[in-house]
């Protein structure tokens, strides 16, 4: 479930400190580099800004990441050399940079994700056009939030900073609304004011909420929690309404069950929480898995639109019969 996903992406991220980055070793070296190689407004000073290389540079490496960069590494060796684990750093697995990106492996993923919902926007749009309905257009909506969400995760795992993750929290909240939103917006979309109301309020609350979170250092706890409550309903909306549906006799209905359970079971990977294995850790693999499951939840969304197109179709035919 997408719910239980952004739980655990949140949890990952809680750890503040950890073994790497409150060692002495890595504090004195630290200290050292920066003194060495950075200015008070962490600047780098010349003969600094001369080894770094142009696609940490295009990345907006700054003098204190590069330092952080390098002790960290160090960091790992002299653990290593002692027959210690591989440290975490801020609640992070080391890893190593490849053309400025921070987290290559997770970076790589993220984009799959976005290509995925980017492709079968394309489908949506060949199929049903924006001019349409309010669920098609709704649907349009609810793949840019995604496709939005994605992007803002490749770039916080490209480069790290307060911003980046400010925009990965709020961008993948976004996601679990509006599965949650289009969980009410189908289910109940012939009670229009209901929906209405639903949709208004949500978007009310999330503009807040991001507000929140902004004024200062993130919430890791409330932000959780607010994920938690919007997947959880949303969820069990989704699952209550695809049952209902498919004994009915919609078998298509099978796609929505098959990705709210597939989603769980990528989870598992984000459990076990192991350091890089040729720069592939488990939250890495977690991203790869999930890379796949949209293609599961627009397919259903394609048959169901049209499922209500056919519908509409049939209730005009009878009207001008009646007629």
């Amino acid at each position: 479930m997408w719910f239980t996903m952004i739980l655990f992406l949140s949890i990952s991220k809680f750890v503040l400190c950890s073994d790497g980055d409150r060692s002495p070793f890595y504090n004195k070296c630290l200290k050292n580099c920066n003194n060495e190689n950075c200015t008070k407004e962490n600047q780098f000073k010349p003969h600094a800004a001369a080894l770094q290389d142009i696609w940490s540079k295009i990345s907006w490496w700054t003098c204190d990441d590069e330092c952080r960069y390098n002790c960290m590494w160090k960091t790992v060796q002299g653990f290593e050399e002692r027959g210690f684990n591989t440290p975490k750093f801020h609640g992070k697995w080391p890893f190593r940079k490849i053309m400025g990106v921070q987290e290559p492996a997770s970076t790589f993923a993220s984009f799959l994700n976005l290509a995925v919902h980017a492709s079968m926007y394309q489908e949506i749009i060949k199929q049903f056009p924006i001019k349409t309905t309010p669920i098609v257009l709704f649907w349009h909506a609810f793949a840019i939030v995604c496709m939005n969400a994605w992007m803002w995760s490749t770039i916080f795992h490209t480069k790290d900073n307060y911003f980046t993750e400010f925009m990965d929290y709020a961008c993948a909240l976004s996601m679990v609304i509006m599965l949650f939103v289009a969980a009410v917006l189908r289910v109940f979309h012939k009670r229009r004011k209901l929906s209405a109301v639903a949709l208004l309020a949500t978007v009310v609350y999330f503009v807040e909420h991001v507000r929140y979170l902004y004024t200062g250092r993130i919430d890791y706890d409330y932000n959780m929690l607010v994920n938690i409550c919007f997947g959880v309903a949303g969820s069990v909306i989704w699952l209550l309404w695809a049952g209902i549906q498919y004994i009915s006799g919609r078998r298509e209905c099978w796609r929505l069950v098959a990705f709210t359970l597939s989603s769980g079971a990528a989870l598992t990977l984000e459990l076990l929480d192991f350091p890089p294995l040729y720069g592939w850790d488990a939250h890495a693999l977690w991203h790869l898995a999930t890379v796949p499951l949209p293609v599961l939840f627009y397919r259903f969304v394609i048959d169901d639109l049209n499922y209500l197109k056919s519908n509409y179709l049939k209730s005009e035919k009878s009207s001008l019969k009646l007629a």
